[in-house]
């Protein structure tokens, strides 16, 4: 029988849930796809977001829920012996907001690894803004069709076909950068993880926030980020 909470409904290794009117689904035999966010009629109207990119593939060694929380364990057959762990928190839910986060680690068994992981998101989108690390409270800015961006920024808001709007960030404490590319009216967006050297014994951990909220304006965005990046760092997955 699938196991429930008030937000996730899990069935061997998939879930599924609601949240306000969005319907969110997680394949965890498929990480990179990450939470699966149904607004409309499909194609166009599904969203992807913190998807977890391990560069190989593989199923998870264990899973389990707890709360409005899924974890799973990812262990590639490839040289870096990497053993990584994803939770999937639900951060908030009501009519106009629905925000989540992503808690990614990583540790090794070899002396010496190539930890790297890439948090992505992949939206429908017509316009883009930006907010710059250093200076948060200056505000957003609109980046260019053609524009990459800034290697300061420490958030992007993704403008849907139907104006409703899509935030991603990392976590400041993490010091990653986030990279945009654009495809036929869809946005990609990635943040890459762990970029020293992983030693055995060492464990690696960062957080990455993804929210979609119906209004234009910027304050509820604000408002997520400012409580995401006071946050204390994550005492386990």
């Amino acid at each position: 029988m699938p196991a429930a909470t008030d937000h996730w409904m899990l069935d061997g290794r998939r879930s599924q849930a609601r949240c306000g009117s969005l319907e969110v689904s997680l394949d965890l035999d498929r990480p990179a796809a990450g939470l699966v966010i149904t607004t409309g009629p499909q194609p166009a109207s599904v969203d992807h977001l913190l998807g977890l990119d391990l560069t190989a593939s593989c199923p998870p060694s264990d899973h389990w829920l707890r709360g409005s929380d899924i974890t799973a364990i990812y262990e590639p057959s490839d040289s870096r012996s990497l053993r990584a762990t994803a939770l999937w928190r639900l951060r908030a839910c009501d009519a106009a907001t629905a925000a989540w986060e992503l808690i990614a680690s990583a540790q090794t068994a070899i002396l010496d690894s190539d930890p790297a992981v890439s948090v992505v998101a992949d939206v429908a989108a017509t316009d883009v803004r930006w907010l710059e690390a250093t200076a948060p409270g200056s505000g957003w800015s609109t980046l260019a069709p053609t524009a990459t961006l800034p290697a300061r920024t420490a958030a992007v808001l993704a403008i849907r076909p139907t104006g409703s709007v899509v935030l991603f960030a990392p976590h400041p404490d993490d010091a990653t950068q986030v990279d945009a590319s654009w495809d036929q009216g869809r946005l990609r967006l990635s943040c890459r993880l762990f970029t020293r050297q992983l030693e055995k014994g060492v464990l690696l951990r960062s957080r990455v926030l993804a929210a979609c909220g119906t209004a234009r304006d910027t304050a509820w965005a604000d408002r997520l980020l400012a409580d995401f990046f006071a946050s204390p760092p994550p005492l386990s997955t």
